[in-house]
Parts: structure tokens; C-alpha cells; sequence
């Protein structure tokens, strides 16, 4: 039997509505555009040092971000496997002791290359100072780094930025405390006094030093946080990195506070895993 027309156009009209009801939605997300072009910007935890085979150097190519090797699994290898494009468009501007005031002058290296994708890291310096005085300012270091994202604005305003948060370091003491290799070269190279320094003391004044050191990184988190929130093309890991626990093997035998391969590779999983260009 034929459904007489009133009667297919009204039954249509009801799926419709149906469709339409806020609990039957299902809007589809638009994937965002793969660059064709990236840079990393920071300090030596995205050059990589302690990383790879040069001892306290960089190893870019183990960098979480642009690195090279399989085994890290980089953010530029990832993207790279969706848009071939961008092989061999990739630059790591990080610098060895970079603070957050050294980052407006790599945005402006950013603005020069064009590059449509940035991944930045920076800030564990600003914290891991001489002295507890020594520290850059929270109000300081949330003008630096806005300084830098309005030039990177300016200079290419359709780049995407990734910002992560800071390491936590006060989770390598708790590590590696007990270690007498590490203890010996903490000591012996002034390795983040501000977090390190007499690390087997329990005495209550070096206590309340490590938490104010955590504290201070934590504050940074924070305006980091909320300036990237600012910029419409900035996208942050909300507390991702931070909260992101280390294990023993995660850490460079070299020095006891940059990352191994395998820390590279794990901070690479996290990046990709907040960068919108995951699954």
C-alpha cells in the first residue's frame, strides 16, 4: 500500500523536528588545517639537551617538538605522517638558558620564517635561579610573555601557537633525593639551586624553599594560562605537563633534571595529545 503524500510529507516533517531536538544533535567538529610549516621556541628542554649522544648538548633531533628520531615520535613527525608538506619546514629556535624574556626575540625568528605552527616551552629558568631572589616575578614574566604572543601576532597573525606548561621540578627531587650520583652533580654544577639545593636536608626552612619554588611555577602556569587565552590562535595544555608524572627512566642520566629519549617521548605523547591535531 502506497503512504498517501499528506501523510509522507508530515511523517517526514516529524523526523525533522526530531532531528532537531538539543538532546538528538550531533555536530560534527571540523578538523583544524595541518601547517605546512612549525618551530619550536623555548629553552634546552626542547633542544633537547642531555637527550641524545652529545653529553650536555643539544640534541634537536630527539626535541619533543621537532625532533627527528622514531623513537620520540616528535610533534613534527606526527603531523608530518598527515601532511608530507611539512617535512623539511621545521625549525627549533630553542636556546639553552632561555628565560621567558629571551621568547619575544625567537617570536620575532618565527615571524621571519613564516612559520604556520608554533610549540613553545619556557619558563623553568625564569624559576630555577641562584636564589629564591633571583626568581622572575610573576608580574614580570606575565608582561614577557604577553610581549612576545602580541609580536608573534603582528609579525604572522595566522600562526597557531601551542603553549605547555612548566615541568613541576620539584618532582625530580622527590625522585632522586637519595641518589648519590645525582646529589653529587646537582651539587656539583649549581643544577636549579632554587629547587635542588640540599636535597637531602628535611630542615623546615629548605621544605618551605621547595614549595614556594613549586609555588612560583605554578604562578607562571597560571599566567600562561590566561594570557594564551587572549590570543584567538593560542591554544594551552591546561596544566597537562605539570600534572604529567616522571618516572626514574624518564630523566637524563646526565645531569638528573633534563629529560632522556624516553621523557622527550613521553612529553611528545602529551603535546600531540592536547594539540587538537590528535585523534
Amino acid at each position: 500500500m502506497r503512504t498517501p503524500p499528506h501523510l509522507h510529507i508530515a511523517l517526514c516533517c516529524l523526523l525533522l523536528a526530531w532531528m532537531l531536538l538539543p538532546g538528538n544533535t550531533n555536530p560534527v567538529r571540523a578538523q583544524a588545517p595541518l601547517p605546512n610549516s612549525m618551530a619550536a621556541a623555548g629553552d634546552s628542554l626542547t633542544s633537547a639537551m642531555g637527550s641524545g649522544p652529545r653529553y650536555f648538548a643539544d640534541n634537536t633531533g630527539y626535541s619533543w617538538a621537532t625532533g627527528s628520531n622514531p623513537a620520540v615520535n616528535s610533534l613534527a613527525l606526527r603531523l608530518a605522517t598527515r601532511n608530507p608538506a611539512l617535512s623539511g619546514n621545521v625549525y627549533n629556535l630553542a636556546r639553552m638558558g632561555a628565560r621567558m624574556g629571551d621568547l619575544s626575540a625567537q617570536m620575532g625568528t618565527v615571524n621571519a620564517i613564516k612559520a604556520e605552527y608554533v610549540a613553545i616551552l619556557v619558563g623553568g629558568n625564569d624559576a630555577c635561579a641562584p636564589a629564591e631572589a633571583a626568581m622572575t616575578p610573576v608580574e614580570t614574566f606575565r608582561q614577557q610573555f604577553d610581549t612576545a604572543l602580541a609580536r608573534l601576532a603582528e609579525g604572522s597573525p595566522g600562526a597557531r601557537v601551542l603553549v605547555l606548561s612548566i615541568p613541576d621540578p620539584i618532582q625530580l627531587w622527590a625522585l632522586y633525593r637519595d641518589n648519590r650520583s645525582a646529589v653529587a652533580i646537582w651539587t656539583l654544577f649549581d643544577v636549579c639551586p632554587t629547587a635542588l639545593a640540599r636535597p637531602r636536608s628535611d630542615a623546615p626552612e629548605d621544605a618551605a624553599r621547595r614549595e614556594r619554588v613549586r609555588q612560583r611555577v605554578a604562578d607562571y602556569n597560571r599566567q600562561l594560562a590566561e594570557v594564551c587565552a587572549r590570543y584567538s590562535q593560542c591554544r594551552h595544555d591546561g596544566g597537562a605537563v605539570f600534572n604529567t608524572r616522571l618516572e626514574p627512566a624518564d630523566v637524563s642520566p646526565y645531569d638528573y633534571f633534563h629529560l632522556s629519549a624516553r621523557g622527550q617521548a613521553r612529553l611528545a605523547e602529551v603535546a600531540w595529545a592536547v594539540s587538537g591535531f590528535g585523534p
